[in-house]
């Protein structure tokens, strides 16, 4: 997984979604979190998984690096995204 998080991105992508889907899970009991996921479509048309992350919610405040879903895997050393 962490080869995948840490993989160099062929972008630039000019399409970009961030969706997530909500999943229960036992963390101190069954509670839900949201399996947040971001697909790049490239300049050929090809899409790609850029990114993955679970955090609290899909709300735009949990993404960044100012919150506990850290979006520092999939290239993001010299990503355009």
């Amino acid at each position: 997984m962490q080869a995948f998080l840490n993989r160099p991105l062929e972008g630039p992508y000019p399409y970009v979604w961030i969706d997530a889907t909500y999943l229960k899970v036992h963390r101190h009991g069954r509670v839900s979190v949201a399996a947040i996921l971001a697909i790049g479509v490239n300049a050929e048309g090809r899409r790609e998984v850029l990114g993955l992350d679970v955090g609290p919610s899909e709300a735009a405040s949990c993404l960044g690096p100012s919150s506990s879903a850290s979006w520092s895997g999939a290239g993001s050393a010299g990503s355009s995204w």
